[in-house]
């Protein structure tokens, strides 16, 4: 089994660099910062989506981008932590002999300083993230290119895990099920709401799930 992961609320718990990044964007362009739940509820979308849904107009997007990416990528990236479980989750996997990839809207620098800082690299066949340049940044475009450099696998032969509606209709959009993780941003309701195939409360009952697949 190809086992795909979504990295931001799936495997790391990115919120405090995020939001303060997010902060950071809207003070720069003299925008309204909404409150902290509102924040935290937008994150998990490509960049600009999020940054759109925080209050970024239109006009003022790729500003906005500009503002948030020079925060983020020089200290926001290290405002975050592993999930507890979360290596023992991946080991078990390995050890099952599935192959894992990374699926995240995350850009794909901040991806590889991500995996790199948490000594991550090496566990991941292909590291799927959104390209800097806008030109794939949904979870379904992110999917494409993933699956592309996996050899364009069966999708009865992988699934997804995930913590966002995001997720699971990325995944759906190449008939790939998805695992939702509960501990991340969406919770349970949204993920049973967009059709996950499965809920994992726990790193821990990935494995197991993905075995059952």
């Amino acid at each position: 089994m190809i086992v795909l992961l979504d990295l931001d609320g799936t495997v790391w718990d990115s919120e405090e660099g995020i939001v303060r990044c997010m902060v950071h964007a809207l003070e720069t362009l003299g925008r309204t910062v909404p409150p902290r739940p509102h924040l935290v509820g937008a994150i998990g979308p490509p960049l600009r989506r999020m940054l759109s849904d925080v209050g970024v107009p239109e006009a003022l997007l790729d500003d906005g981008v500009a503002a948030y990416r020079d925060r983020y990528l020089s200290t926001g990236v290290y405002e975050s932590a592993l999930y507890p479980g979360v290596l023992d989750m991946l080991d078990r996997l390995a050890d099952a002999g599935h192959t894992l990839a990374t699926a995240t809207s995350k850009g794909e620098v901040p991806t590889h300083t991500m995996l790199d800082h948490f000594g991550l690299m090496g566990r991941f066949e292909v590291i799927g993230a959104a390209t800097m340049d806008g030109a794939a940044t949904t979870k379904a475009e992110v999917l494409a290119r993933t699956l592309a450099a996996l050899d364009g696998p069966d999708a009865a032969s992988c699934v997804l895990v995930g913590d966002r509606h995001y997720d699971v209709l990325g995944a759906a959009e190449h008939a790939i099920d998805c695992i939702g993780a509960t501990w991340g941003y969406g919770g349970a309701e949204e993920l049973r709401e967009a059709g996950a195939a499965a809920l994992a409360h726990h790193p821990a009952d990935v494995p197991g799930l993905v075995a059952r697949r």
